[in-house]
């Protein structure tokens, strides 16, 4: 962190400056990320532009021409930040609260965050779900779901039906539901209603809720399984996905690392664990070694 002026955690004035920053730093940064990497100069961001606009902006725009914000992507890049900027105590947010517990500045908790959320089995989860789409695509499309849908049953096939399930919701997401709102009004709004991926996934939705393996099992579509598509008809490269997932969870993780500061019974964090290791063993004096 560059600003050393606001790292005291105990002041709640600090926090809030810290709090200010780092929500309108990381949509800068995610977007800067992506220029470099396409060889684009950086955007700076508008002061007349929504957050959503400013992110779409700062990704896609030039300094050549005037950059015009779409209204539909504007909302549905929204509607992901909203929808992935808090779900309880995930492996992520877990992180920030366990590193914040020991008095280290927002700044480095965040980072914490980030870095645990790099971990594909957490902040890889919509791009999991968007690869899954795209071998049954290459392997035949619509026609062959029924031959994924058999290997996801075998145990020893070792291919999984990403972007379903989930380990707090029994029953359908309800991000899932708006997500595939969001998807199908992104994509006619570009021209893509015929879009393979998405009508692959609709039929594999389908599918699945119909067929008692899954039902039983409770395996039903979560935030990740669509918010893939929408990021990827938007123009947000795959390997930028758990950037945007970062980005959002930041409002949530500084929304948990103050209500944990704010609690005056708060203490370092201590998680325990039980040891499951050989039994008690006698060991010979060091006199005797």
């Amino acid at each position: 962190a560059f600003y050393h002026d606001s790292t005291d955690i105990n002041n709640p004035q600090h926090r809030e400056i810290a709090a200010i920053r780092l929500i309108a730093k990381m949509p800068t940064l995610v977007a800067m990320a992506y220029k470099y990497g396409v060889g684009q100069p950086y955007m700076y961001p508008q002061n007349n532009l929504s957050y959503a606009g400013n992110f779409l902006r700062m990704m896609f725009g030039t300094p050549c021409e005037e950059y015009k914000v779409n209204p539909v992507l504007e909302r549905a890049l929204d509607r992901i930040f909203i929808l992935h900027a808090d779900h309880e105590q995930n492996a992520s947010t877990s992180t920030v609260r366990l590193c914040g517990s020991s008095g280290t500045n927002p700044f480095a908790a965040i980072a914490a965050g980030v870095a645990c959320l790099w971990g594909p089995a957490h902040g890889g989860a919509n791009e999991a779900a968007l690869n899954m789409l795209y071998d049954i695509q290459a392997q035949g499309g619509v026609e062959k779901i029924g031959d994924f849908i058999k290997q996801v049953k075998d145990k020893n096939s070792g291919v999984k039906l990403m972007g379903f399930g989930h380990r707090v919701y029994k029953n359908y997401d309800p991000r899932a539901k708006l997500m595939q709102e969001t998807c199908n009004e992104v994509l006619a709004e570009l021209g893509l209603e015929k879009d393979p991926l998405f009508a692959l996934a609709k039929e594999l939705e389908k599918i699945a809720l119909e067929d008692d393996y899954f039902v039983q099992r409770k395996l039903y579509p979560n935030v990740d399984f669509y918010s893939g598509i929408v990021q990827r008809a938007i123009g947000i490269p795959v390997n930028l996905f758990t950037g945007i997932f970062s980005l959002a969870r930041t409002v949530g993780w500084i929304a948990q690392l103050n209500e944990m500061i704010g609690d005056p019974e708060y203490k370092i964090g201590r998680p325990r664990q039980l040891f499951t290791g050989s039994e008690r063993r006698d060991v010979p004096p060091i006199s005797k070694r």
